[in-house]
């Protein structure tokens, strides 16, 4: 598209403002309000590919439902008379939460605290109606100014969302991809690793990830190799973060959302928030592997030792097969 040129006989393109693997976003103005638009198209190449042509229009499906302050809002979305999907949003001035972590590095937990109570905010609202991110990220996250210039956030890419219940969001097909597996492994809970069925803990898992990176500056498990980090998020022990943050509210909230095992986690994030604030409904539980190993007795025999060998080459060869789906996903992204 070239400055000047209109979509939808409304939206002027002025410059194009970001640009993915897969899409561009372009700042236009709305002519008939004189609104300031953020209008998001598809690659040439991916124009072309019908299913990410469903994904763009499922996106503004779901975002669509959601009507919360922390939500970006969706205009308009359709299709260009050449027959381009677009997506007409609202456009944000701000920063993404991947460049504030690359510009400042670990964040002051306060402001930690503040960020996860609006993301929490966001998903709330979208778990109330059956939507699960699965793809909960810094890149997702984008802050912008109130007016007394404290950060407001926006969560937005609902592009792989995961929509359950039996509403009208029904309507959206489920997207899926080699293995069955979407995501961003680093970010990826360890259901989502296995390819399970998800539930709002699963997001809840990707946040503290999120949250664990914006206070110790790293995540807490990666490697090159997309197969060893999805092994890490269900075999590793979350590393501590330091001694002053972890004996807080929010450490110990973040400590909680990293179980496991989904049912450890929080169950709702209104909970969620709670223990941010220090109200703790249940207690945190110890940081583990994914499942505790019994002591066996000297004398017994080697086989249930080659069993449990077994399980994790069982488990790794189902990992590896769910990899070329994220791998496949990655480079769409």
């Amino acid at each position: 598209m070239e400055p000047g040129q209109t979509i939808a006989g409304r939206y002027r393109i002025d410059r194009e403002i970001g640009r993915g693997n897969f899409g561009i976003v372009y700042l236009a103005e709305d002519e008939r309000t004189g609104d300031l638009r953020a209008i998001k198209v598809l690659l040439p190449w991916a124009a072309r590919n019908e299913q990410l042509r469903h994904r763009l229009r499922r996106e503004a499906r779901l975002a669509g439902s959601l009507t919360g302050e922390h939500a970006v809002k969706i205009h308009e979305s359709g299709e260009t008379q050449e027959g381009d999907v677009f997506l007409a949003m609202e456009y944000l001035q701000g920063e993404e939460l991947t460049h504030v972590l690359q510009n400042r590095g670990p964040l002051p937990p306060a402001r930690v605290q503040e960020i996860a109570q609006q993301v929490l905010a966001a998903l709330d609202e979208a778990h109330r109606l059956g939507v699960i991110h699965r793809d909960l990220k810094p890149s997702n996250i984008f802050l912008c100014r109130d007016a007394d210039g404290r950060d407001f956030v926006k969560v937005f890419d609902f592009g792989i969302a995961k929509v359950t219940g039996d509403g009208d969001l029904m309507a959206t097909a489920k997207l899926t991809v080699s293995g069955g597996v979407m995501g961003t492994p680093v970010y990826m809970s360890p259901e989502q690793c296995r390819g399970e069925e998800l539930t709002p803990a699963s997001d809840f898992y990707s946040l503290g990830i999120v949250l664990y990176e914006l206070l110790a500056g790293r995540v807490p498990f990666d490697d090159e190799n997309p197969v060893r980090i999805m092994l890490m998020q269900n075999q590793d022990s979350v590393p501590p973060l330091p001694a002053a943050i972890a004996a807080s509210p929010l450490g110990q909230a973040v400590r909680r959302s990293l179980a496991k095992q989904p049912g450890d986690r929080f169950a709702t994030a209104g909970e969620f928030q709670a223990a941010l604030r220090g109200e703790v409904t249940r207690p945190t539980p110890p940081p583990a592997a994914a499942e505790p190993r019994p002591e066996r007795p000297a004398a017994q025999s080697a086989q249930p030792a080659k069993s449990a060998a077994w399980i994790w080459w069982v488990l790794a060869a189902a990992l590896l097969l769910a990899a070329g789906g994220v791998l496949l996903f990655m480079a769409w992204r």
